[in-house]
């Protein structure tokens, strides 16, 4: 009879404090993670000749210039099916000039030449 009754003791302590199965966890919404692409490529010259810039961003988002192309552009294009706006400023403020990939910019207009210090690209 102890032993019936140590055996039901022991056995209720195991159940006890055997640990419960972890729920299942609850599916998550799939999320698409945004990957940066390149969107902008200017050039230092017009008629898009010597050194180049080659700008990656998610599609909407503003870039300032690295210091070593900041106010030196004269000549840029899209990336295909995309439109991109440059601008005196950093943080995309001031006044920007936009384009496309073709025709591009050969040539900025005089007031943004060898001015522009952000970037922006979106979808055509």
């Amino acid at each position: 009879m102890q032993l019936t009754t140590l055996l039901i003791s022991l056995l209720t302590t195991v159940a006890i404090a055997a640990p419960a199965p972890a729920p299942a966890p609850e599916p998550e919404a799939a999320i698409l993670e945004a990957r940066a692409q390149d969107l902008i490529d200017l050039w230092k010259n017009k008629n898009f000749l010597d050194l180049k810039f080659t700008g990656n961003a998610n599609p909407g988002d503003c870039k300032n210039l690295p210091s070593n192309f900041n106010d030196i552009s004269s000549s840029g294009k899209a990336k295909a099916g995309f439109r991109c706006t440059i601008w005196v400023d950093k943080d995309c403020k001031g006044t920007g000039f936009s384009f496309n990939q073709n025709p591009g910019s050969s040539a900025f207009p005089d007031w943004i030449n060898d001015k522009a210090s952000s970037w922006k690209c979106v979808k055509a």
